[in-house]
């Protein structure tokens, strides 16, 4: 009679071979837990930017959505509030910002640009074009368009730079 006190060493590196392949196919997932994906990013901006929108319209206070493509972040600011504190959104690591266009005139990337949501519910037409270097494929490019007559945000796949 033979004695099966332990594990033969196919099975060993049956086990092993199966916890590689598990590792292998969640572990990629996992590094992105904490990272905001593309979608997120974009619902996000247009939420706070038809905030803004109202804010300005109704509430007759001006806000300002303030773009540091360097840092790769944006914010909702209140002028008439310098002292709060800042709460900088992060855009992620896979979106970047290839360009910024405020009433068809270009941004440069490396300072911030403010577009303004002005009392009364008046904001200047605006494009952010951005690149998604994720999903393991060529990187894929967007356009968020805000609308100047109700604040929302618009994501349009491409570099749409007019409607035309």
């Amino acid at each position: 009679m033979r004695n099966s006190r332990g594990f033969t060493l196919v099975e060993l590196s049956v086990v092993l071979f199966v916890l590689g392949l598990v590792l292998w196919v969640a572990l990629p997932r996992l590094s992105r837990v904490g990272e905001p994906d593309r979608d997120t990013v974009f619902r996000d901006l247009s939420g706070a930017s038809e905030a803004a929108y109202d804010l300005s319209l109704f509430g007759k206070r001006e806000s300002r959505l303030v773009l540091r493509p360097a840092e790769g972040t944006y914010e909702f600011r209140l002028p008439d509030r310098p002292g709060d504190a800042s709460n900088p959104r992060a855009f992620g690591p896979r979106l970047s910002v290839t360009g910024i266009l405020v009433e068809g005139e270009a941004r440069p990337l490396d300072l911030p640009t403010e577009i303004p949501y002005r009392p009364g519910g008046r904001v200047p037409s605006a494009r952010i074009f951005l690149t998604d270097s994720g999903g393991g494929g060529a990187p894929s490019l967007w356009t968020l368009r805000l609308n100047p007559f109700d604040g929302s945000v618009k994501v349009l796949e491409g570099t749409v730079r007019d409607d035309g």
